[in-house]
């Protein structure tokens, strides 16, 4: 398979995915209006989409895998030689076709089962095999290309010098020791190993964890490293057999779920969005609203992520997009390069925080709870931290000598017009939701149609550019829901270890107030965000943390909300956060110091904001608590 061939034949699967997704959109939307103006409905439509959706993720898939969008953590890539990255490429690409292979060939076989008995949908009675074997048939092509990926890293030349450190060393040589003297306990005494595993879950369980984490820190593929172990840990406790079809099913019925359209739907509508210019119009409008004011760049800048990130869901997408339109107009004006890099990264945090948001959806769907209840959950905190980071932008001008006051103003009455599709289709979503009017797929839906009319109104779906919308689109699908597919195996071994359990039984018995334990887990979780990306961080810890959390009588929709929150403080938290090196990417003649002096002042913003909702939970209940 040439990787040209390959190319078009993943780019024509991701077209069909996005194509299909945004007909599913249009009928969804469609469904809304019926409803609205002649009081009827499409029949069955949940179970429609729930096999239309399902094809199309598992069709991202393969172009995922074709484009490498697989979340590693690269913390300590600097450690690693030229050969022993190249190593380490081979060996992830070789995880992840074996990860991807095994679910094929379980699929498949509950593809055939459900053939033979005739397995259909309630109302519609339509067949679930054809949707089983076209995911079964999606995931093999995925490892067929991961495949190809591992020859080609095999075999690519060696060009650059360097050496591993000691601590790369220390690294792969402690994972390469563990998993080694696992195969080889297991290929020498299974039931032995196995015995182990169910006499003693806790040792074993967290045996699993640090495997886990040292595969992470040697950029191992997050969805395989949590996926192979997941399902190996829980063939010892139930048997391959069992453990190969436990995954599979909970693949098929995650997919088959009504929700499991909302998360490509919203990304969507965030690639639609960029298309269509919005972070212009919404930058625009903030600095003509606040330019007249002293820093008023800087009010602007913040407002505006605010704005852009209820359309793109992300924080660090966030920070990279107004970086760019940001950075170069506060230099411009005087505005010190460590305050306009802190501003923009700050500012980038919220993209993740104001719904709609890809990290909440995925706490959703990993807990199964209501995606609308969380994402009004997170509008009072993300007001909260809009208001801080004013605050702080007040103080820190007040301290300056900053005297910027436009000259050039933006006129108020045109950034009002061009940013008012923008306001009515965040509106909309968001108000749907809050006023019961819609559900969260339908908002979703609603929003990604929205956005895809807006741009094409404005003359920006060039071919290009939908080409374009259609490969983030998949790209990013694929690499949530790999993650999504390896989390949904290794909660089950979780869970079959009791690990949840036995955590929360051993707090229990501490003599320690619920709140000294949430604050501990909060400098934990801040310790991630620094290092690791919020998928990553939730993947990994939600399985066991969230039964804890609730377990001493906090609400889960308030624990998701303030988890989002302490990985975003992470994200700008020196010396690794994310955004810091975002935006030092952006500026190359600005040093990492700069930045991180720069953001110092919003860190302390966000400190504040952290111990306001630990001390006050209502500030993420009281919304939801008076939805209809």
């Amino acid at each position: 398979m040439t990787k040209g061939w390959a190319d078009q034949f993943s780019a024509g699967l991701s077209a069909l995915a996005v194509l299909g997704m945004l007909c599913g959109a249009l009928v969804i939307v469609a469904d809304v209006l019926l409803r609205w103006l002649a009081g009827s409905a499409v029949v069955a439509l949940n179970e429609v989409m729930g096999q239309v959706f399902a094809m199309a993720v598992a069709l991202t898939l393969p172009a995922g895998a074709v484009g490498r969008v697989n979340l590693k953590v690269d913390l300590l890539a600097r450690h690693f030689g030229p050969h022993l990255t190249r190593g380490l490429a081979v060996t992830g690409s070789a995880l992840l076709a074996l990860f991807f292979a095994i679910l094929a060939w379980k699929t498949w076989g509950l593809a055939v089962k459900y053939h033979d008995q005739g397995r259909q949908t309630l109302l519609l009675q339509w067949p679930l095999a054809p949707t089983y074997f076209v995911v079964s048939i999606a995931m093999g092509v995925a490892a067929l290309a991961q495949v190809r990926n591992a020859v080609h890293d095999a075999l690519l030349p060696q060009t650059l010098a360097g050496k591993t450190s000691p601590l790369g060393v220390a690294v792969v040589a402690i994972f390469a020791l563990l998993l080694g003297a696992a195969l080889v306990w297991a290929a020498t005494d299974l039931r032995d190993l196995s015995g182990f595993a169910q006499t003693k879950p806790a040792t074993f369980v967290l045996t699993a964890f640090g495997l886990l984490w040292l595969a992470v820190f040697a950029q191992i593929p997050l969805a395989a490293v949590s996926g192979l172990i997941g399902l190996g840990g829980t063939a010892l406790f139930i048997g391959a057999p069992a453990a190969g079809n436990v995954m599979a099913g909970d693949v098929g019925e995650f997919l088959s779920n009504a929700q499991v359209a909302t998360l490509p739907l919203f990304l969507m509508m965030g690639s639609f969005a960029v298309a269509a210019g919005i972070s212009d119009d919404i930058y625009r409008l903030a600095h003509a609203l606040l330019g007249r004011v002293r820093g008023g760049l800087a009010y602007a800048t913040v407002a505006g992520c605010a704005g852009f990130g209820a359309v793109s869901g992300s924080s660090i997408a966030t920070a990279a997009t107004f970086g760019r339109i940001a950075l170069p107009q506060m230099k411009a004006r005087g505005y010190a390069p460590s305050f306009a890099s802190g501003t923009v990264a700050a500012g980038g945090t919220l993209g993740a925080l104001v719904p709609p948001s890809g990290a909440i959806i995925l706490f959703a769907l990993l807990t199964e709870q209501s995606i609308a209840t969380l994402f009004v959950a997170a509008m009072v905190p993300a007001l909260l931290a809009l208001c801080l980071y004013f605050i702080t932008i007040w103080i820190v001008v007040r301290r300056s000598e900053l005297h910027d006051v436009s000259s050039d103003q933006t006129p108020l009455l045109p950034a009002l017009r061009a940013a008012l599709p923008v306001a009515l289709l965040f509106g909309a979503v968001i108000g749907g939701l809050y006023g019961g009017v819609f559900t969260a797929t339908e908002s979703a839906a609603v929003g990604a149609v929205g956005a895809f009319l807006l741009a094409a109104a404005r003359g920006r779906l060039s071919r290009d550019r939908f080409l374009s919308v259609m490969a983030e689109t998949t790209q990013t699908t694929a690499v949530i829901y790999g993650l999504i597919f390896g989390a949904l195996i290794f909660s089950f071994f979780v869970n079959m270890g009791q690990a949840p359990d036995m955590v929360t039984n051993w707090i229990g018995g501490l003599d320690t107030r619920p709140i000294i334990i949430l604050a501990t887990l909060v400098l934990f979780y801040l310790l991630l965000g620094a290092v690791m990306d919020s998928f990553a961080v939730m993947v990994i810890t939600v399985p066991v943390v969230t039964p804890l959390v609730t377990g001493l009588g906090y609400d889960i929709n308030y624990w998701g909300v303030l988890m989002l929150v302490v990985v975003e403080v992470g994200l700008i938290t020196p010396p690794f956060g994310i955004n810091l090196f975002v935006l030092k990417s952006l500026q190359p003649e600005v040093g990492i110091g700069k930045v991180m002096r720069g953001v110092l002042p919003f860190v302390l913003a966000d400190v504040v904001k952290v111990a306001l909702l630990l001390a006050f939970p209502a500030l993420a209940l009281w919304l939801p608590g008076t939805m209809q």
